[in-house]
C-alpha cells in the first residue's frame, strides 16, 4: 500500500510568499530578527512552526495571527494519525462502548 505524501501548506506558503517577494530565507530571517538556521529548518522540514515564529511570519507577512499554526497543526494531525493507525483500530467509540455496558 502506497502511502500518499502529507505536505506541509504551512512551510508552502513561507515558500511562496519568498518567492512571490523575493526573498531568500537569509532576508526574512534578518526582517524577522531570528537565526537563518531556524528559517532554513522550518522551509527544509526539519523545524515546526512554532506559535512565536508563526506570529512573527503573519506580522511580517500581514496576515491573521495563526495562519501558520494552524497549517502546522493540519499537519501535524495528519502525521499523528499516520503514525497511531494501528492502535487506532483498537481503540472503541464511546457509543459503542456505552451500548455494551448497557446490555
Amino acid at each position: 500500500m502506497k502511502t500518499e505524501v502529507v505536505i506541509n501548506k504551512g512551510v508552502e506558503e513561507i515558500k511562496r510568499l519568498c518567492a512571490k517577494n523575493a526573498l531568500s530565507p537569509m532576508e526574512l530571517s534578518l526582517y524577522l530578527n531570528v537565526t537563518w538556521t531556524r528559517i532554513y529548518e522550518i522551509i527544509s522540514g526539519r523545524r515546526r512552526i512554532t506559535p512565536e515564529t508563526d506570529v512573527l511570519l503573519c506580522k511580517f507577512f500581514d496576515l491573521k495571527t495563526g495562519y501558520f499554526a494552524q497549517r502546522q497543526l493540519e499537519y501535524d494531525l495528519i502525521i499523528a494519525a499516520r503514525s497511531l493507525e494501528e492502535k487506532l483500530k483498537k481503540v472503541p467509540v464511546i457509543c459503542d462502548t456505552i451500548k455494551v455496558q448497557n446490555k
